[in-house]
């Protein structure tokens, strides 16, 4: 869905059912609703939108929201308590129980703005069958006060977009749209945690292990997102965008090409299979495991699909300058970095704790998106070809991450001594390849886009 493209009703509705969602029982705490709000509401500022219909929205939908809740908490408790989530969030209901008994009415008011029990203290009120007068009385209030603070910062931004981003307004949608991937998927990644209920229900249902179930769910939406853009490249629905961002982004490198030529140098194959090689070799000898091995064998596999896609679609590249070598979609550099990045960040984060396995995810998506934009700005790829090969990356990686999770396999952490020397060396290794190549690499781009 083009958000930019919707209509003032189309908006009015979706804010009133995020709002909505956002302050439901125990379903708030699962959807990121301040960034979806924040979103749709910079969408209406930038179409210059009326700013009162969507404030009755946010507000009509927080009210309603809340009311529901409360009267679920009031007649439907004692069944809703077995039935998830509500069965699966005893530690949010006790706490949304002590901060109502503490601070009363108040609660409802302050409630709405902290996080973690806002979907809960509507629903502890109906249970504790708080007046329905003194209740919506509250809510009433609390809702006029959250609707501007949530809807009139994104609206605001919207309507300064122009000014203040200029002809680099049209990347803003897409940029925020990976913010809100990232967060959407940090958001469901803690909540696949074992010690969470949405990975006891997942283990219950589906007989999956929490970590396999996020690893399955990570491949499913990899190979969803490629098979989305690989139906756009052969319909050429994202011709007119493709066209758009790529002459966009290319001329704002004029300056700065050979900055983006060592970047992309970095992305390039024979630069990664041999850090991969390397990694491979150094694993055998520290932990005498096979994993360096299977992740030697990913990558090549990540090559080769690479490769085929490109002889099915035969899609041209961009026209700047003499025409590159070879098929457009997706892009090779994208999606070996891509997969040797994410793929590195799970072999050595596995075993380790949460944070720092969401650390190394983290700091994995910084080389890979930096050199996925690098084709584009050295004129080499059209933008879908670069998030269609991210795909292909993650889908090498989520296949890792089942392979190190498989039932009959105990893990085996690299120490992190052995992970520090480990990145250094592929650090200095990739470096001295793409600093090597450097000069035929510039002198290549110069001569393609001059």
């Amino acid at each position: 869905m083009d958000f930019a493209q919707l209509s003032q009703p189309s908006l009015m509705l979706l804010i009133g059912a995020i709002a909505l969602c956002e302050s439901l029982a125990f379903i708030g705490i699962l959807i990121p609703g301040i960034a979806l709000l924040f979103a749709l509401a910079l969408v209406a500022g930038e179409q210059q939108f009326a700013l009162q219909p969507l404030l009755f929205s946010a507000f009509a939908g927080a009210v309603a929201g809340d009311g529901l809740s409360y009267y679920l908490g009031r007649y439907a408790n004692p069944w809703l308590q077995h039935r998830w989530p509500f069965n699966a969030y005893p530690a949010w209901h006790q706490r949304g129980a002590s901060f109502f008994n503490r601070y009363g009415p108040l609660s409802i008011l302050a409630g709405r703005f902290i996080g973690p029990i806002r979907p809960v203290i509507p629903f502890v009120a109906g249970t504790f069958e708080m007046p329905a007068a003194r209740f919506f009385g509250v809510n009433i209030l609390s809702a006029a006060l959250w609707a501007p603070a949530n809807i009139l910062p994104g609206y605001w931004v919207g309507q300064s977009a122009e000014a203040l981003l200029g002809h680099w307004q049209a990347l803003f949608y897409p940029a925020l749209g990976l913010v809100i991937l990232v967060l959407v998927a940090t958001i469901l990644h803690q909540h696949l945690q074992p010690d969470q209920p949405l990975a006891r229900w997942g283990s219950r249902r589906l007989g999956l292990k929490p970590e396999r179930l996020a690893a399955l769910l990570l491949f499913a939406a990899a190979a969803s997102g490629l098979l989305l853009l690989c139906l756009l490249q052969y319909l050429g629905l994202a011709q007119g965008w493709n066209q758009h961002i790529q002459q966009l982004l290319w001329q704002s490198a004029e300056h700065a090409r050979p900055l983006w030529v060592f970047v992309t140098a970095l992305g390039d194959s024979s630069s990664l299979i041999p850090a991969a090689l390397l990694l491979a070799i150094s694993l055998h000898g520290l932990r005498r495991s096979r994993d360096g091995w299977r992740f030697v064998v990913l990558l090549l596999l990540c090559v080769a699909l690479n490769s085929a896609l490109k002889w099915l679609f035969q899609a041209l590249r961009p026209e700047m300058g003499p025409v590159i070598a070879g098929f457009s979609f997706p892009s090779g550099h994208s999606s070996t970095s891509a997969a040797f990045f994410a793929m590195l960040a799970i072999l050595l984060g596995t075993g380790h704790r949460l944070a720092w396995r969401r650390l190394g995810y983290l700091s994995a998506l910084v080389p890979a998106v930096l050199i996925g934009i690098s084709r584009i700005m050295v004129g080499a790829h059209w933008p879908l070809d670069v998030m269609a090969a991210w795909c292909e990356g993650l889908m090498a990686a989520a296949a890792l991450r089942l392979w190190l999770l498989r039932p009959q396999r105990a893990l085996h952490p690299v120490p992190g001594r052995d992970v520090c020397l480990l990145l250094a060396g592929l650090l200095i290794l990739l470096s001295a390849l793409a600093f090597w190549s450097f000069d035929a690499q510039l002198l290549h781009y110069q001569a393609l886009t001059s």
